[in-house]
């Protein structure tokens, strides 16, 4: 074995490595802030504990944000019940406490307020030194030791993270890269899962399991809403970012959001606004800690055009009247590195783009043309600019226009990056780039990575009224770039619509701010989050990747499996005709009134897809948008869909074979392209499912606001452990038939038979078990769905007659009986050999 000190510096050094190695972003707990019933437990080995012999290391980083709990981070049980625990409490200070459960607090360690903070990563490693019965705990590289915790050389420990089967309390906290060894053995979790409950590790093998998980991946790849507010006046939205909070100014009043504790509220100015609004645009001096909000359009005359407002005490301290002769939407405004100057470039106004430089003259109150000497930036709107750096370089980046600047010749995109240094007044043109894919154009702000390496900028097509934005992350040397989150949906419908992008270093977020023109004084604004580091597009679809297991729950079951397989072909090749009969009830004292059972309707939910039994779409607001599909699209949405889940998706070749078998695969590009943005239309108003192309693959990425009946019953049936419950808790689904079973595409056949195969062993032994406790229009329903699958399904066919002659009387049971007994023979070629009275007979026994 290594020596102690060696296995220390070699556990750390691996633990940093997969930490820097790794995209995962961890596993955020459900705390004491939650139900009980809600807080996460995450079982590091789910199928029983590995024997650990002479020590045993448990390595994570740990991220705790909680001062006001007690609560338990881990916890170790052995196989004779000694319980030892890791826990933080905030008692004037924050601590990390290692217990012998019920017995002694054997480290008590002091945590610097400094570091509780919501993904802020401490590097924790708990080293127990078995056969010298030692603990030794680092944070952050700082070593704590204690001894004599009743340690043999050797430990079979149940390791569990958060809520555990002694204790409850769970801090506000999320781990990640979490490593578990002894001399001989390793398992290293990244816990960079996306969805789901099973936990896996580096190598891919499914071996931990966690309830009520909250994956932080998600956060750093779909944007998350936090606030929306209407009005019916022109306002305006800026971040301030030394107090971290957005402010909305309209002409009486700024209403606050605070990002760091969710709230807001509203405080009325102590003067009215004398500036008209028009377009709202502002920017934050951070010098002075004022916001100077200006219309470079000043109307009517002679009401001010530029007003700054004191951050501190919410007073107007100064108007001026400047103003340039055209409107420039879509301009960029940026002060120097030191806030002295202010300056204003491009825009568009009376059907012609600009590209000069205005730098604002405070002294006389005037808006001054600034000559730049190098390269050209063409005339255009829609560009993005950084925030003045170090050097007092600000970054210009695309836009939207043409070369002589007149509207009339048309415009083109522009995909080139600028570097416009204020102190020499140049400017030098760094690259210009051709995307291949979608024409985009980014939103106002640039954000400037710490390393100067990279910049962010929000991007989306300005040409659609229904469009969405997404976060892309460009190289500042060539122009290299990535997607790096999911889409924002937005309504472009007016010119005035305005779109920033905003970076908190204090919480290490990103923020979008939205403001969507329904009229030139109505809108509505916005705010998005996103946490940072975002995550590519790539790294996101590849967190995926471990859980493409297939899933058949029997394969082989003898002369079993065989019936099902043969009565599967039959029944897919069978047309039975399924009618309800209408005969009444005898009125006998042993009958209860119960109709037939039939297939469950949807319940109209937003942002829905229903695939079992009838295909079914609901948007946003949950209107039923069925009709919307045509055959093809319908097609190639379920298609995506259901290769979008487990899978990676579908190529287009794969596309054009399946839907378009009889043609050339060259010649379906164009048709295929149509299709696709038919769909594309449909989705823009389903939140929480969104289409992506990358390496000529089409998949869905799919949010927590999507609901699709298939996922959530295939997400039951793989439950660990005994998966008849949580089955039976989506019964209502499941009894909504088949999965497509009205759609009889022949590619579809492996999804039905897998699903099939899945939930026939589960729901068939429930037919006996309610028919027992005289729930016979459950057994019906069960039933029912059982002969959907397997039309001569012997105990299905049984427990539905039985069940027949307790709801509807002996002689409805019988005719149902015979309608079976004649299509069996007709279809398999012998009669029916089990006899009608041998069913109905008290002593009958179930195979």
């Amino acid at each position: 074995m290594l020596s102690k000190k060696a296995y220390k510096i070699v556990l750390l050094f691996i633990t940093l490595f997969a930490a820097a190695k790794g995209y995962g972003q961890g596993l955020q707990f459900g705390s004491n802030d939650s139900l009980m019933s809600r807080r996460t437990s995450y079982q590091v080995f789910k199928d029983g504990p590995p024997t650990f012999r002479n020590r045993l290391t448990i390595a994570f980083d740990f991220s705790l944000w909680d001062n006001q709990h007690l609560g338990y981070i881990l916890n170790l049980t052995d196989e004779k019940g000694n319980s030892y625990s890791l826990s933080s409490i905030y008692n004037q200070g924050s601590y990390l406490n290692f217990n012998v459960d019920s017995r002694s607090n054997k480290l008590s360690i002091p945590l610097a307020d400094s570091l509780l903070k919501r993904r802020k990563w401490i590097k924790i490693i708990v080293d127990l030194d078995l056969k010298g019965d030692k603990i030794s705990l680092s944070v952050n590289g700082k070593w704590y030791h204690a001894g004599k915790l009743g340690f043999n050389d050797k430990i079979k420990a149940k390791i569990t993270f958060g809520k555990n089967e002694h204790y409850s309390d769970v801090p506000n906290m999320a781990i990640k890269n979490l490593i578990i060894a002894d001399g001989d053995e390793k398992y290293s979790f990244p816990l960079n899962e996306w969805a789901g409950n099973d936990v896996y590790t580096n190598e891919g093998e499914n071996v931990g399991w966690v309830d009520n998980p909250a994956w932080l991946i998600n956060e750093s790849y779909f944007w998350k809403q936090k606030y929306a507010k209407s009005f019916n006046e022109v306002a305006g939205i800026n971040f301030n970012q030394r107090t971290e909070k957005f402010f909305i100014f309209k002409s009486d009043s700024i209403f606050y959001y605070d990002v760091e504790y969710n709230r807001a509220w509203a405080d009325p100015f102590k003067k009215r606004l004398e500036v008209p609004l028009h377009l709202g645009k502002s920017i934050v001096n951070l010098k002075e800690n004022k916001c100077y909000l200006y219309e470079v359009l000043r109307a009517p005359q002679p009401a001010p055009s530029l007003a700054a407002l004191n951050l501190d005490s919410l007073t107007w301290d100064f108007y001026g009247k400047a103003n340039i002769t055209e409107q420039r939407h879509h301009h960029n405004i940026f002060y120097d590195k030191d806030f002295n100057n202010l300056y204003l470039f491009g825009g568009y106004g009376s059907f012609r783009y600009y590209n000069d430089f205005f730098k604002y003259d405070k002294a006389t109150d005037s808006w001054q043309i600034q000559k730049l000497k190098g390269d050209v930036i063409n005339p255009r709107f829609f560009s993005a600019a950084s925030t003045a750096d170090s050097n007092n370089e600000v970054y210009i980046f695309g836009g939207y226009g043409n070369q002589s600047g007149n509207q009339v010749v048309g415009g083109m995109h522009y995909y080139d990056l600028y570097r416009v240094n204020l102190s020499n007044y140049t400017i030098k043109k760094l690259w210009e780039i051709k995307p291949g894919e979608e024409a985009f154009v980014p939103a106002n702000n640039l954000i400037i990575s710490r390393d100067k390496q990279f910049f962010y900028a929000l991007c989306y097509p300005h040409e659609r009224s229904k469009t969405a934005m997404r976060l892309y992350k460009f190289s500042i040397k060539d122009g290299g770039y990535q997607i790096v989150s999911g889409t924002i949906p937005v309504v472009s419908e007016r010119i005035e619509t305005d779109h920033n992008l905003f970076y908190n270093a204090k919480q290490n977020a990103f923020y979008c701010t939205t403001q969507e023109f329904v009229n030139p004084s109505q809108s509505v604004i916005k705010i998005f989050a996103l946490t940072a580091p975002p995550v590519s597009e790539q790294d996101y679809l590849a967190a995926r990747q471990p859980r493409q297991k297939t899933f058949t729950l029997y394969r082989v079951l003898g002369g079993t499996s065989a019936l099902l397989l043969l009565t599967g072909i039959v029944a897919f090749f069978l047309k039975r005709k399924r009618t309800a009969d209408a005969l009444p009830a005898p009125a006998t004292s042993e009958v209860a009134v119960v109709t037939e059972p039939e297939e469950k309707g949807t319940d109209n939910k937003a942002n829905a897809v229903y695939l079992l039994g009838e295909f079914a779409v609901f948007d946003k607001n949950a209107k039923d948008i069925t009709y919307l599909f045509s055959q093809k699209i319908k097609q190639l949405f379920i298609l995506i869909l259901l290769n979008s889940r487990d899978k990676n998706g579908v190529i287009s070749k794969k596309i054009s074979t399946t839907l378009w078998p009889d043609k050339d695969v060259a010649k379906t590009k164009n048709i295929r392209g149509v299709t696709i943005n038919h769909l594309r239309k449909i989705l823009s108003d389903i939140d929480g499912l969104e289409l992506t192309f990358l390496n000529d693959t089409y998949s869905f990425i799919i949010a927590d606001g999507f609901y699709c009946d298939y996922f959530i019953v295939r997400d039951s049936l793989k439950q660990k452990g005994n998966a008849v419950q949580p089955v039976l808790a989506h019964f209502d689904l499941v009894a909504r038939g088949g999965l497509l079973q009205h759609i009889p595409e022949i590619w579809l056949d492996d999804f039905k038979q897998e699903y099939e195969e899945a939930l026939m062993p589960v729901i068939l032994p429930e037919i006996k078990k309610v028919y027992d406790l005289f729930d016979y229009k459950r057994a019906l329903e069960i039933s029912r769905v059982v002969l959907n699958i397997d039309p001569f399904n012997d105990t299905a066919i049984k427990f539905k007659i039985k069940a027949l002659r307790r709801t509807r009387g002996i002689e409805h049971a019988r005719k149902v009986y015979d309608e079976f007994a004649a299509e069996f023979e007709k279809s398999l070629g012998e009669a029916y050999h089990v006899p009608f009275e041998k069913i109905c007979s008290n002593k009958t026994g179930e195979r």
